[in-house]
Formats: C-alpha cells, structure tokens, sequence
C-alpha cells in the first residue's frame, strides 16, 4: 500500500470487483481511510481498461493514483498503465506490446510527474538469453500526459528480468534490479532458474540516459536473484537477494536462502546479512525491505517457525536477525503470506507497520475465499513488542 499525507492508504486487488467483469474477477483499487474504512474507488472491466492491477500504486503530484495491469490491455495486448483521479476518473494507456510485456512491478514519479517503470520482458525481440520473442525485457518512462518512451533495452550482460520496480534519488537517478544476467557464467541463478542466465544484477539510469552496472552478483557469499530495492536519504540502496549466500552443495540448500545487501551511489556492495537453514526454512521473501530511522531493516518471509503462515522479521544496524511477529492463517485479520511477487511493508514516521496479506483473514466458507481474501494489517510496537 501507499499512504498520502492525510493519513488514507491506497492500494490495489489482484482479483475481485465486478461480477460481469470480462475476466471474471478484473480487480480493483481500494481506499482504508485512518479509521479503518475501506471503500473501493474503482473495478476493473477488462478489454482496454486491463485486468489484474499487480503492481503497487504511486501517487504523482497532482494527486492522481497510477499504475499497472498485468493483463489483458488494449487489443488483447499483454497490460495497460492506468492512472485514476480520486474522484474515480479512470484513463487506460496503451502499451506497445513488442517492447513492453506483462507489467507487474511499481511505478515511481519524478518531482515534475513523469513516471518510470519496467518491463520483466520485450525490448529487443529473441534477446539470446531468453526462450522465444519475449526479449530481455525493458526500462520506460510514461509522461503526465500518457506518453511512453523506452529508455533502456536490457540485453544480457546488464541485466535480464527487471522486475521490483524503480526507486528515484534527489537528483533524478533511477536505480533498479534485474533476477537474472550480469555475469553469465553464474551457476547459482536460483530454484528452477536456467544456467547461462546470470545471477542478476543492480543497475543505475542517470538522467542523461547512462546506464551503469553497480553489481553484479555471484551467487556464492552475495547473492542471487535480487529482489526489490528501498533507497535511504544518503542515496544507498538495500535489498534481498532470494538465493545465493551460503550456498552449501549436494543438500537442500544448494543455492543458498539468500542475503540481504546494501549498495551505494558508486557500487560499493556489502552483504548485511546471510540467511542460513537456523533462520530460515524457505527462500521466498516479500519483495521490498522498510528500513526505520534507527538503521533497523524489517522484511517478510513466506515461512518459518510459523505454522507456515509467514514472519516479519528485522535486521538491527549489526546485522543481528530477529523474528517479530508470527503470522497465524487461523488468526482473523493475521493473515497469511504465500509465494509470488509480494510487496513489502509500509513504515509509519511513528514506527508503525502496515501491510497486507493475499490470503488470511475471513473466510465465506467455501465460496471465492475459502482460505481468506486477504487482509491489511497493522503492527504496533511497544516497548519493542508488536501488538
């Protein structure tokens, strides 16, 4: 979710909304308002207004929410970039389909309100790293006025897959990360991921258009397959890496559970934290880090000790590990995390945490949600104990 400056969070639903969508279940964008509230702002019909809203919603600077559809788009295509006015005006942009694919990841805006975004897949059709046309995938940007320009096409060596979205620095510098290509010759990628394709990389776009690689990971002690980036006042960068790290041959554990890494303006790179089979049992990660005011790194993991239905845990500035707060599925309002892109978690100016969960929550007892619809919650610390 997002918040604005009166205290109201925005977000999106994957499925839901109208019942003579053309899909079904289109989707929908929400409002919480700080009492709790919720009410829908807008439903999804499918065609050119898309289907499936993934990504999360960014805030320009008028006011307008924005954001993307996985689905569906204009003429078939594969998704559409929306922005909604918060009176329930809704505008569809067509995307062109050979260089922008199956958008699932944030926008984020400038000070002047353009947005920036990227495309897991397209730019340069048969992209040889990549089975078929999809391509390696690109970096765009979309004007106020619903105008697209491609701004980078991903080509192997500086990356494959961007996926997470972008974050944005004083100066206008984007940076990103890419799940696959960097150095090719990675044989650590992650689970079910082909070799030859790299083990990712960080990236930067200056705005004068130069791209740069800041890293590219190794798989062994860094990392692979990084996940979403967060961005401090100082320009570092911090994220997850699902795989790599301590990667331990012939066991269960052959690409390793993943670290949590920092990178700043010029490259430097340093491992924060490795994950280890002692802190955790599976390597599926919320996408996106909160980091607080103390240096403190909180993040979400699918399971744990948890009766497998995820943990929030928190890597304090010397890189200790703690879980703190298990998710209980039967907990009404606990929720539940799964696998998949999955954001990551709001962080209040006061300390609080807010997210949401795919599943959990109510249950209509064997209708649409027989395991919950999801929920959105709240963690309040007191005396370092969430309530």
């Amino acid at each position: 979710m997002i918040q604005d400056a009166q205290g109201n969070f925005y977000g999106s639903t994957r499925f839901g909304g109208l019942a003579n969508c053309d899909f079904d279940s289109c989707g929908t964008v929400f409002k919480i308002d700080s009492a709790g509230n919720e009410s829908i702002l807008y439903d999804f019909l499918g065609g050119n207004n898309g289907v499936n809203p993934i990504g999360s919603l960014v805030l320009d600077t008028q006011g307008n929410l924005w954001g993307v559809t996985e689905g569906n788009g204009f003429d078939g295509g594969a998704s559409a970039v929306f922005k909604l006015e918060l009176n329930g005006q809704e505008t569809s942009y067509d995307v062109n389909e050979r260089t922008i694919c199956c958008l699932d990841s944030p926008l984020v805006a400038d000070a002047k309100g353009n947005l920036y975004g990227t495309s897991p897949y397209g730019g340069e059709p048969r992209c040889a790293y990549v089975e078929g046309d999809l391509g390696c995938g690109t970096l765009f940007k979309v004007s106020p006025s619903g105008k697209f320009k491609i701004l980078h096409q991903f080509t192997g060596t500086d990356g494959i897959q961007p996926e997470g979205g972008l974050v944005i620095d004083a100066n206008g510098n984007l940076y990103g990360s890419a799940f696959y290509g960097g150095n090719l010759s990675c044989s650590y990628p992650g689970w079910g991921a082909p070799f030859g394709t790299g083990c990712g990389t960080i990236y930067k776009l200056d705005p004068h258009g130069k791209f740069t690689v800041l890293h590219a990971f190794t798989g062994p002690n860094d990392g692979s397959y990084p996940l979403g980036l967060i961005i401090d006042s100082a320009g570092n960068l911090y994220g997850i890496a699902e795989s790599g790290g301590d990667v331990i041959p012939h066991s269960n554990y052959e690409y390793g559970l993943g670290t949590i890494f920092k990178v700043d303006t010029e490259g430097n790179f340093s491992v924060l934290f490795t994950f280890t089979p002692e802190t955790t049992l599976n390597y599926v990660y919320a996408s996106h880090l909160a980091r607080d005011s103390q240096g403190n790194l909180y993040g979400m993991q699918e399971a744990n000790d948890c009766a497998g239905a995820g943990c929030l845990f928190r890597i304090d500035t010397e890189g200790n590990y703690t879980v703190v707060y298990n998710f209980d599925f039967q907990q009404t309002g606990g929720g539940a995390f799964i696998t998949g892109l999955t954001p990551g978690l709001l962080l209040g100016s006061d300390g609080t945490i807010y997210g949401t969960t795919p599943v959990g929550g109510n249950s209509n007892g064997g209708g649409l949600c027989t395991q919950g619809c999801g929920t959105v919650y709240q963690l309040v610390f007191s005396h370092d104990a969430p309530e």
